[in-house]
């Protein structure tokens, strides 16, 4: 069973913050859905690698000038909604999201970054409806309901005057998950990113401000951005994101509507490792 669960967060957070600190804290838990093997029986919420279905008439992504995209992963919004799961924020109830990255597959060079709008097309998130799963797929994931909180660097600490008292606490914080992901940084849905460096909803605000910083203008653009999906390096699945790192797919909202992969305004994508 998960341990990050309110009632256990809650007494770990007044065991180690004074009151104030504590209820700070618990005030920015977001719920996610963790994505983790499917056991015989379990609903799939989720899937890596295969062939996904796309649409009659939707072209498969590329990135002109470097080739095509490799299927990532496959995110089934109907089951997501059936199970009851809360990523914590809104989604659409029907079709799947389809993520796809260009991993290179030629040794060229070529990377998706953040900061370098020429390499935008390197990575893509679509909404379908009226397909079915991805065939062959490498690894099927369930869902789990956990909560989720924001990363030691996150400027959401300091702007709620938690920086300097959350040191100690960030320790237990980082001994939980660990016990629950080792050496891992988990598939997820939703709620606060498991960053293996900085905060990733910085590196969102350079889709719009250029080049990453803590400036006034980045954290407030930052506080914009949620993660919506995060697809951890996978031996399973035979992948491997740079040296045993996460991608990212971020939206631009405030949570309360569902996000449209088609706008490119709202998507945010961006991968860190080790």
């Amino acid at each position: 069973m998960t341990q990050r669960r309110l009632d256990h967060l809650t007494r770990l957070a007044h065991e180690h913050l004074d009151d104030g600190a504590a209820e700070r804290w618990l005030g920015l838990l977001r719920p996610a859905v963790q994505l983790v093997p499917a056991g015989p029986g379990d609903p799939v919420i989720a899937r890596l690698g295969g062939m996904p279905a796309l649409p009659e008439g939707t072209p498969w992504p590329e990135w002109p000038g470097n080739g095509p995209l490799s299927f990532v992963v496959e995110v089934d919004l109907d089951a997501l909604a059936a199970g009851g799961l809360d990523p914590g924020l809104a989604l659409a109830t029907e079709g799947r999201l389809l993520g796809f990255y260009f991993d290179d597959p030629e040794g060229t060079g070529a990377i998706v970054y953040a900061g370098d709008p020429g390499s935008r097309a390197g990575a893509r998130l679509l909404h379908v409806t009226g397909t079915p799963p991805s065939a062959g797929s490498a690894v099927e994931l369930t869902g789990r309901q956990v909560l989720t909180w924001p990363g030691w660097e996150h400027p959401v600490l300091e702007l709620l005057g938690l920086k300097e008292v959350m040191e100690p606490f960030d320790e237990v914080l980082t001994d939980l998950l660990e016990e629950e992901l080792p050496d891992a940084w988990g598939h997820q849905v939703g709620g606060w990113a498991q960053p293996v460096q900085g905060p990733v909803e910085l590196e969102a605000a350079t889709t719009r401000l250029g080049e990453a910083s803590y400036d006034e203008a980045h954290v407030a653009e930052a506080m914009r951005w949620r993660p919506l999906v995060q697809v951890d390096s996978d031996e399973a699945a035979g992948t491997s994101w740079g040296d045993a790192g996460c991608l990212y797919w971020l939206v631009r909202t405030d949570g309360s509507t569902p996000p449209d992969p088609a706008d490119p305004d709202e998507i945010a994508f961006t991968w860190q490792c080790g």
